[in-house]
């Protein structure tokens, strides 16, 4: 009688969660629903957010919940794997959808390059999120600059 009743709870949560379309915590989602905005040109609204969903690969939703920084019209996400899923998928295609407290924004995701552009990302960061990056830990990170979409 438990273990009925367990797999039926299983099977209630997974439904539940399959059926939800961007992501639940840490777990990730697919298509994020919301309100599309324009590109905003000052990312100062954002500050307060401490959390954003971002979704990658279009033709097959995957969106994930992210630290983010804003710094004037450009957006920064950053990730300490390179081979996560949704780093992956902008390898593969840097068309991105950014979800702000239910307003969707529509982007492309570029590889920061340069190092003092980076630095400016990580001292942001380590203001909004009190967190400090060790001399060499960033070698094995990305960081992207989410920049509005040109059709």
């Amino acid at each position: 009688m438990r273990t009925s009743f367990f797999n039926a709870c299983l099977l209630f949560c997974a439904v539940t969660v399959a059926g939800c379309s961007g992501p639940i915590g840490p777990i990730a989602g697919g298509a994020l629903e919301g309100t599309v905005k324009p590109w905003p040109q000052d990312w100062a609204f954002a500050a307060e957010c401490e959390n954003i969903l971002l979704q990658t690969n279009s033709a097959d939703p995957y969106s994930v919940t992210l630290w983010g920084v804003g710094i004037d019209e450009h957006f920064y996400v950053a990730s300490g794997d390179q081979q996560s899923q949704w780093t992956v998928n902008l390898q593969q295609d840097p068309k991105i959808l950014l979800s702000i407290e239910g307003n969707l924004f529509s982007g492309v995701a570029t590889v920061v390059t340069d190092r003092d552009e980076a630095q400016k990302v990580l001292e942001q960061y380590s203001l909004k999120y009190d967190f400090y990056v060790e001399e060499g830990e960033s070698d094995e990170g990305v960081i992207y600059r989410l920049t509005q979409a040109v059709d």
